[in-house]
């Protein structure tokens, strides 16, 4: 294993994403979009699904972007903002 995966591995990421909308209702799109893409990508719901709800819904809305915390920049996260066309970007935690 290179430093590289290493790093990708080990040490979180912060997904930074554009809401369509902003506040409670941009959640809840989101929610929604996240839901239909795994549905139709034929993906398996993820068993802790209800705390990913809990948790994209008590996030701060920062200027209408998101922070979620990921593992890498191929995450299904990442996949499904692109397939959804939404904005975002992948930086390291501080």
């Amino acid at each position: 294993m290179n430093a590289e995966e290493f790093e990708e591995s080990v040490f979180h990421k912060k997904l930074k994403l554009k809401l369509k909308e902003k506040g409670k209702e941009g959640r809840i799109l989101f929610l929604k979009d996240y839901l239909d893409y795994l549905v139709r990508k034929d993906r398996t719901i993820p068993p802790d699904f209800p705390t990913f709800v809990r948790e994209i819904m008590g996030l701060d809305d920062r200027g209408g972007f998101i922070h979620i915390r990921i593992w890498h920049e191929k995450s299904e996260l990442v996949e499904f903002a692109i397939d959804k066309g939404y904005e975002y970007k992948v930086e390291h935690y501080d």
